[in-house]
């Protein structure tokens, strides 16, 4: 399988990739040299993004980020088919590398959304609530 291939735009804490995984609305899976995130799509398909960590706590600038979509189905054992290219892949990998670039460089500076729980950047906070919380 080739898949959409990305690369972290700067130097980056783990923590952070974490974090900017679920402010985009991924579920995160950490292993030890790598970080993967998972985000729902419609019609049984979600995003599946993995980031190379090299098994350190500071991931290199131009680490490797793998995007496709996995095509879910009912098969038992649990096997999927990929979509590896195209426009929404694309858009998608533009939304990763943006929102690691735009992560705090002094350190992870964490909150939590008041509203949903959802842990996100401190400075993504308000607009998070402008967008998802709108009153």
């Amino acid at each position: 399988m080739v898949a959409m291939l990305g690369q972290v735009p700067r130097k980056v804490r783990r923590d952070s990739l974490v974090v900017a995984l679920r402010s985009l609305g991924y579920r995160t899976k950490g292993e030890t040299f790598e970080v993967q995130g998972y985000r729902e799509l419609r019609g049984r398909r979600r995003f599946h993004a993995k980031v190379e960590t090299f098994g350190r706590d500071d991931v290199p600038r131009a680490a490797t980020i793998d995007l496709h979509i996995d095509r879910t189905n009912a098969d038992a054992l649990g096997r999927h088919a990929y979509e590896v290219e195209g426009p929404v892949i694309e858009d998608e990998m533009e939304r990763i590398v943006h929102t690691i670039e735009a992560a705090s460089r002094s350190g992870t500076s964490r909150t939590t959304c008041p509203a949903c729980g959802k842990e996100l950047f401190s400075d993504h906070l308000e607009y998070h609530l402008k967008i998802e919380h709108p009153r």
